[in-house]
């Protein structure tokens, strides 16, 4: 699976500008669901990844347009377990365009799913109260999180001039992101971090854009975020940890 993971890593772990994506988890009573990506992005931008994608790089040398590709695409989530279910890539005006769907049969596969990105984790524990249980993703890992968190405090209090000359630099390149991430659950929403909204009864979605990204803080908690949600559970049969 390198080269839907290396793609998703190398867009999503510096917060690639020029970049529109929306996911759409879903998960049933028994932990089985769908996962939706929708993707756009400038040829150009693709283009370099092609070229940026070196061995010494990604640790292979993979082809970062496979997630646009049927086949290849489909090949890599069956090796994770899941199946694709649609897919619809387009090329107009400069843009390219992606439209996915892929099931999976239990919450196992969707922990290694290839369209998180190599670093992501994914845990499905039981929640504070009886009956309720516990989604969280970590898109870049847990270990990632927590560094991310405790640079961004420590930031707030001391300034880093080093940061702050690196935030500079990538402002510039973050024009056009617009990233989402939507759980939709098989029971009703109790709580949610503070980076999601709750968009439905049982649905929550959590929106990065640039225009969010106005510190050095902003920049690294968004490089390494955590999105959680506590349902309502009864009557599922999910396999908790």
């Amino acid at each position: 699976m390198r080269a839907l993971r290396s793609l998703l890593f190398v867009l999503l772990a510096p917060l690639a500008g020029c970049l529109e994506m929306e996911q759409t988890v879903t998960i049933a009573a028994d932990g089985s669901g769908t996962q939706q990506l929708k993707m756009g992005i400038r040829e150009t931008t693709l283009n370099e990844l092609v070229r940026a994608s070196s061995a010494a790089q990604l640790g292979a040398a993979p082809n970062p347009k496979a997630l646009f590709d049927k086949e290849l695409a489909g090949a890599e989530l069956k090796e994770a377990g899941m199946l694709l279910s649609a897919h619809t890539s387009k090329l107009e005006a400069g843009k390219r365009t992606l439209d996915l769907t892929a099931t999976f049969p239990n919450f196992a596969a969707l922990q290694k799913t290839p369209l998180c990105g190599s670093m992501a984790e994914w845990v499905l524990t039981a929640g504070p109260k009886e009956g309720t249980a516990k989604l969280t993703l970590y898109p870049q890992g847990k270990t990632a999180w927590q560094e991310a968190r405790a640079k961004a405090e420590s930031m707030a209090k001391e300034p880093d001039a080093v940061a702050a000359a690196f935030f500079q630099k990538k402002q510039e390149q973050l024009t056009g992101l617009d990233l989402t991430v939507r759980f939709q659950l098989p029971g009703d929403v109790l709580l949610w971090t503070a980076n999601m909204e709750k968009t439905g009864d049982r649905e929550v979605t959590a929106r990065i854009t640039a225009e969010q990204i106005k510190t050095p803080q902003d920049l690294v908690r968004r490089l390494a975020p955590r999105f959680e949600v506590v349902f309502d559970a009864k009557g599922c049969k999910l396999p908790l940890q």
